[in-house]
C-alpha cells in the first residue's frame, strides 16, 4: 500500500509526535501553515520531526509513496542532505519539545523556498491538491468494488450488476491513469528543485544550533530561568525561545540585563554593610554559621552514626540553624518607569534593564518586587514581577508573562509623575509593599501638587521609606522637581552599567 509518510516511524514515534501537537505551540502552528499549501502538510511536519527526533532515520523509497506526497519527500530529504544536521540533532534527539520548535522553524524556511525563492506557484500546488483528491476518489471507488463484490446475488440483478462493476472499474483506471502520469510530474518538479531548496534550507538547519544557544543567553539573560530550583521546563524554554527569537526588543534587553546584574552583584559583594539582626525562629539550614549548640556533636568522627547522620543532613540542608531576620534590609521595591515618548529607543531599553536588575536583587533577598510604567493619557501599567510561594526561606519565583509584558509595554505617551507617586504612596503604606523602597526612573520633568508632596512627607516620616530618582541622559535640564519629594536624585548621562554601581548596593 502506498504511504503518506516519507520517514518510517513507529507507533511511539507517533505518539510523540501527536503529543507535542496537541499542545498546541510552534508544531501545531506549522501543521496549519503547512496544510494551507500542501494536502499532507501534517505528513510533512511529521517526516521533519522525526528526522530530528528519531536517532535511526529512514527514509521511505520514492515508489512507496503517494504522487501527491513526492515533493513532501524532496523537502525532506532536502534536510537530510544538509551538512549542519548532526550538529542540530545532538540538540533535538529524543527531545521532543526542542525538536518540535526546531521543526516549525525548519518547516517555515521549506514552505518559504518552495513557494517564493524557487517559483513553485499556485497551479503547482493546485496540481498537487488535484493528484491527492484523485487518489481519494481512487481509494473510494476500490472499496466500492470490494464491497459490490461482497454484496448478495440477489442484491442486484446481473445485468445491474456487470453494468455497475464496469462503471466502477473504468473510473478507477482512468484514475490510476492520471495519477500514473502525474506522479511522474511531481517526480519531475521535485528534481528541478534539487540544488536550490537544499541550499535554502541548509543555511537554516546550520543555523539553528546557534540560534537554540542565543536562546538559552537570552532567557538566562532576562533571568527568566529563575525560580523553584533554578529551571524551568522543556516545553515552557521552547516557547519561551520561540516568543524571544521574534522579538529584537527582548533580544537587547536580554544583553544589557545580564551585563547590569553582574555589575550590581559585584556591588553587592564589596560592600561593607551590617543590618541590626533578631532572631526570628528555629529553621533548617545547610550553613554551619548559625546552627543549634546540640547539633554539634554530630561533627566527632569517633561517633560514627551520629557523624553519618549530621553529614547527611548536612547535605540535606535539614541541619537546626537559628533564623535571623534584618528588617532594615528586607523592604520591597517598587519602580515606576517613564514611558513618555521621548524615552523611547535606548533610553527606554537602559530603564528597563536597571529595572529588571533590582528585579533580580528582590528575588535573591526574598523581597517583592513591582514594576509601574506611566505616561499621560495612558493608564498606569502595573505588574508584580515576583510571586511569593509561601515560604520565608525559599527565593520568589520570576512572573514570566508579566515579566515579558512588562518589557515589551512602552505607550509613548506624554510626562505625568501625580499617578505613578500616588499608586507608589499607597503601596509602600498600606498594602504588602509597607515600608518598601521607591525607584522613580526618567528623563523629563513635571509639576507635582504641593497636597502630594505634603502627604508623601507625612507618609515619610510614619513609614520609613525611601524614594530614589534616576534623571536618564539629560544634563540640560533642571532636577528641582524631582528634588521636591525624592530622597535622592541621581543623574546618568552615560547608560552603562557602571553608572548605578552604588545604586545596585544600596538599595
Amino acid at each position: 500500500m502506498e504511504r503518506l509518510n516519507a520517514i518510517e516511524s513507529d507507533g511511539y514515534d507517533r505518539h510523540v509526535f501527536e503529543a507535542q501537537r496537541q499542545k498546541r505551540g510552534a508544531l501545531s502552528r506549522a501543521i496549519e501553515r503547512a496544510s494551507r499549501l500542501l494536502p499532507h502538510g501534517e505528513s510533512l511536519v511529521a517526516d521533519v520531526f522525526f528526522v530530528l527526533y528519531k536517532l535511526n532515520v529512514i527514509l521511505v523509497p520514492v515508489k512507496q509513496l503517494v504522487a501527491s506526497a513526492r515533493l513532501n519527500r524532496r523537502l525532506v530529504e532536502a534536510v537530510l542532505k544538509t551538512d549542519g544536521l548532526p550538529q542540530l540533532r545532538a540538540r533535538t534527539g529524543l527531545d521532543a519539545a526542542t525538536a518540535a520548535s526546531a521543526t516549525a522553524v525548519i518547516v517555515d524556511k521549506a514552505l518559504a523556498a518552495l513557494t517564493r525563492e524557487y517559483r513553485v506557484g499556485p497551479k503547482a500546488l493546485l496540481e498537487i491538491a488535484d493528484i491527492a483528491h484523485d487518489e481519494s476518489s481512487l481509494a473510494e471507488r476500490e472499496g466500492q468494488i470490494a464491497h459490490l463484490d461482497d454484496l448478495p446475488k440477489d442484491a442486484f440483478s446481473e445485468n445491474d450488476r456487470a453494468n455497475l462493476t464496469a462503471s466502477l472499474k473504468a473510473e478507477r483506471d482512468e484514475l490510476k491513469r492520471r495519477i500514473e502520469r502525474a506522479a511522474k510530474a511531481q517526480d519531475d518538479l521535485a528534481r528541478r528543485l534539487s540544488t536550490e531548496i537544499e541550499e535554502g534550507v541548509a543555511h537554516q538547519v546550520r543555523q539553528l544550533p546557534e540560534n537554540l544557544d542565543q536562546v538559552d543567553a537570552h532567557i538566562s539573560g532576562l533571568g527568566l530561568n529563575a525560580g523553584t530550583d533554578g529551571r524551568m521546563s522543556v516545553e515552557a524554554r521552547v516557547e519561551l525561545g520561540d516568543r524571544l527569537m521574534k522579538s529584537k526588543k527582548l533580544q537587547r534587553l536580554a544583553r544589557l540585563v545580564g551585563a547590569f546584574r553582574e555589575v550590581a552583584f559585584e556591588a553587592r559583594r564589596r560592600r561593607i554593610y551590617r543590618a541590626p539582626q533578631e532572631l526570628h525562629s528555629i529553621a533548617t539550614s545547610g550553613s554551619l554559621e548559625r546552627i543549634l549548640p546540640s547539633e554539634l556533636i554530630g561533627l566527632n568522627p569517633a561517633r560514627t552514626l551520629l557523624h553519618r547522620e549530621f553529614m547527611r543532613r548536612y547535605a540535606e540542608g535539614a541541619l537546626l540553624a537559628y533564623d535571623f531576620t534584618s528588617p532594615a534590609s528586607s523592604g520591597p521595591i517598587v519602580i515606576c518607569l517613564d514611558g513618555s515618548g521621548s524615552m523611547q529607543g535606548s533610553k527606554e531599553l537602559w530603564a528597563k534593564a536597571v529595572a529588571l536588575t533590582l528585579m533580580e536583587i528582590a528575588r535573591r533577598e526574598r523581597r517583592r518586587c513591582l514594576g509601574l510604567i506611566f505616561s499621560s493619557g495612558h493608564a498606569l501599567f502595573e505588574v508584580e514581577l515576583l510571586s511569593k510561594n509561601g515560604s520565608a526561606h525559599t527565593r520568589s519565583q520570576i512572573r514570566v508573562e508579566e515579566l515579558l509584558r512588562f518589557a515589551e509595554y512602552f505607550p509613548a505617551g506624554g510626562t505625568d509623575f501625580e499617578p505613578p507617586l500616588r499608586r507608589a504612596l499607597d503601596l509602600v503604606t498600606e498594602t504588602t509593599y509597607r515600608r518598601g523602597d521607591i525607584v522613580f526612573i526618567t528623563d523629563g520633568q513635571a509639576d507635582v501638587s504641593s497636597a502630594l508632596i505634603d502627604d508623601i512627607e507625612r507618609a515619610r516620616r510614619k513609614h520609613r521609606f525611601r524614594i530614589r530618582a534616576l534623571v536618564v541622559d539629560v544634563a540640560q535640564h533642571s532636577t528641582t522637581g524631582l528634588e521636591r519629594f525624592a530622597d535622592e536624585v541621581r543623574r546618568v548621562s552615560d547608560l552603562a552599567a557602571d553608572a548605578l554601581t552604588d545604586l545596585f548596593a544600596s538599595v
